[in-house]
């Protein structure tokens, strides 16, 4: 029996440190591919990073002295989905 894979809906935050100035950003984002991943690539690009901007020892991705690095990765219904991408910008 083949399941018909759906999407999933879910909310991811990233954050930034600049020096002492940190900013935790939320965004809205469906996908069929790990949630994770997704937030994981997010942030390498958020500021236009790349592989080559990762930092091992902070988990981040340095941009122009700005750490950024993926916070979490939280599912949602499609209904919390549907009402909250009138707030949250859609990746």
């Amino acid at each position: 029996m083949n399941k018909k894979k759906r999407l999933k809906y879910y909310l991811g935050k990233i954050h930034e440190q600049n020096g002492e100035k940190e900013y935790t950003s939320q965004y809205l984002f469906k996908t069929l591919k790990c949630p994770v991943e997704y937030n994981i690539n997010t942030a390498m690009g958020w500021r236009g990073s790349s592989d080559e901007d990762f930092d091992e020892d902070s988990g981040g991705y340095n941009c122009d002295g700005t750490l950024i690095t993926p916070h979490s990765v939280r599912k949602i219904p499609e209904e919390h989905y549907k009402i909250l991408r009138k707030y949250l910008v859609e990746l």
